[in-house]
């Protein structure tokens, strides 16, 4: 057989069906005084419509069985509550329809031996009865364990139909899947009836309760509202509503554990709405401790950065200053250089040199162009320049000189200006420079001296 694909004789058996099915008409026939049995009804469009009434029971946390017991325990469990349950049923005028897992489906109906209502509930007591005085005694002793139910009743109207398929076409020997569909919320209701009580007690409906022949037996009963799973559900319960025994002495009932609170749909709302409160306020401080963390660690980070900024602004000062004294020191080196020919020429050109690439880089650091740099350090490479006799080098600076140094000798233009045989960029500069009108009086003397020397005597 492929496993990715559906063949072709299937697809149009399954055509064939559904066409089939929804096409037919509708036939529907009132319910008589016996259920129809499953086999009894025909594979079509036929249903039965009719009142009955609905007992639903179920075991109680029956999933956590087999985590405490052995498959031979759970077998015993298993068996001897359904062949109790099914003992109470049959016994009390109804018929089992169904089992789902530990839960098993129940119908009554009106018929010469009584009303649905008056079965269904004493099927229930007969339930309650049976599992706490005669199964929960004996699985206690050899197990150690008790069974605990909860019972719905409803009465209403319920169509069925029966739904499935024959077995495989052409393959004789495979089984028939047949069963009842039952249409209506009877059902429904009598399995949510069920599964909101425990511990023997029984859930009806208002429908059911109306309807009961022992007015005495309805002092038993107790008006609820309670609220499950979302949905309001009103009725009526009993707890514990044995059914007496036909022996000489009463036997003693154990029924399971602790019974659960049944709340009613106001203490139900009010305890949703405290639950609710509850995790509001477990919310609120779960957001108060961390908004109170996040504050923290705010100003802890804002700590950190405020410390670290404090940290920056030293060693950006401390940075300025290093540079600062890196400039001064290849300054220094440089003016060592003024005025001192021998010394000068024993360190050599590429020293000097070195030395004021290094004081041009420096200069920058601390933000100095490099032409303010050359000027205020132009008298000493003036000097250097001339006695290593690079007129050339030391005529550039004489001109840095000229526009950025506050004072100049004529002797020392002089020599250079002679050795090299031009002036005209230093003449330019040194009318600039008279003209800012930024020089003593004393060194203004001296420039005034060099440019009438240039201009008259030199060009002359």
């Amino acid at each position: 057989m492929s496993e990715d694909k559906i063949p072709k004789y299937e697809l149009d058996l399954l055509s064939t069906a559904i066409n089939r099915i929804v096409s037919s008409e509708v036939l529907e026939n009132s319910m008589s005084d016996q259920l129809p049995l499953t086999d009894a009804l025909s594979d079509s469009n036929k249903i039965y419509h009719g009142k009955v009434s609905i007992l639903f029971v179920d075991m109680r946390e029956s999933t956590k069985l087999p985590e405490k017991f052995n498959s031979i325990q759970l077998v015993k469990i298993y068996r001897s509550y359904i062949r109790t349950v099914v003992q109470a049923i049959r016994y009390s005028g109804g018929v089992v329809r169904d089992f789902m897992g530990d839960g098993v489906l129940a119908v009554f109906v009106d018929n010469k031996d009584g009303k649905s209502e008056d079965k269904a509930v004493h099927a229930a007591r007969y339930i309650t009865t049976a599992i706490d005085k005669f199964l929960n005694p004996v699985l206690d002793q050899e197990i150690k364990h008790r069974i605990s139910c909860g019972i719905g009743v409803h009465t209403g109207e319920v169509s069925i139909s029966k739904v499935g398929m024959k077995g495989k076409e052409q393959q004789e020997g495979t089984e028939n899947e047949f069963g009842i569909a039952w249409i209506g919320n009877s059902t429904n209701l009598a399995c949510k009836f069920s599964g909101t009580v425990d511990n023997g007690t029984i859930f009806i409906s208002a429908s059911t309760y109306s309807a009961l022949s022992d007015i005495d037996g309805k002092q038993k009963w107790e008006r609820v509202e309670i609220s499950k799973g979302g949905n309001a559900l009103s009725g009526y319960i009993a707890k514990q509503y044995y059914l007496t025994l036909d022996v000489d002495t009463d036997i003693e009932a154990r029924p399971a554990g602790k019974r659960i609170a049944i709340l009613g749909l106001a203490d139900e709302l009010k305890k949703e709405y405290q639950t609710q409160l509850d995790d509001i306020k477990r919310k609120a401080e779960e957001l108060g401790k961390r908004e109170q963390s996040l504050q923290t660690k705010e100003h802890q980070l804002n700590c950190k950065a405020a410390e670290l900024n404090q940290q920056g602004k030293e060693n950006t000062s401390r940075e300025k200053d290093i540079n600062k004294r890196e400039y001064h020191f290849y300054c220094d080196v440089l003016r060592s250089g003024h005025c001192k020919a021998a010394y000068v020429r024993e360190m050599g050109k590429d020293f000097w040199e070195d030395n004021l690439a290094n004081a041009l880089s420096a200069g920058l650091k601390i933000g100095k162009s490099e032409h303010v740099v050359k000027q205020e350090i132009s008298f000493a490479m003036v000097s250097i320049y001339e006695n290593l006799e690079l007129y050339d080098k030391a005529y550039d600076f004489l001109v840095e000189q000229v526009t950025g140094c506050s004072w100049l000798y004529l002797f020392t233009v002089q020599n250079i200006v002679k050795k090299v045989g031009y002036c005209d960029r230093l003449t330019t500069a040194l009318y600039v420079r008279l003209e800012k009108d930024d020089l003593s009086p004393e060194n203004r003397m001296e420039f005034e001296k060099i440019k009438k020397w240039l201009v008259f005597e030199w060009r002359s």
